[in-house]
């Protein structure tokens, strides 16, 4: 399928916007009386910006490197990790 589009995002900026590009910032923005549900304009937040979302979920959710930025060896891991296991206990 082409041609899909975010339509929110769409509707408030007024101009079509694909998929294909990342969602865009519409918070601080007004959507219109005539497009909400409600019929009032609605000022839209922080929370109800996807793009916002996004990277509060990005930020919050970000993996810490285990090697501390090292690449390891996993073969001379295990390796050193098994020969102290086999060493005799005097």
């Amino acid at each position: 399928m082409t041609g899909r589009r975010w339509l929110a995002a769409s509707t408030i900026l007024g101009r079509p916007v694909t998929d294909a590009e990342p969602y865009p910032h519409i918070c601080g923005r007004t959507l219109a009386a005539e497009d909400s549900l409600s019929g009032r304009p609605v000022y839209l937040l922080r929370r109800n910006c996807a793009a916002c979302a996004q990277e509060r979920h990005e930020r919050t959710h970000q993996q810490p490197d285990p090697a501390g930025g090292a690449v390891v060896d996993l073969a001379a891991a295990r390796a050193r990790r098994t020969t102290r296991r086999e060493r005799p206990v005097a």
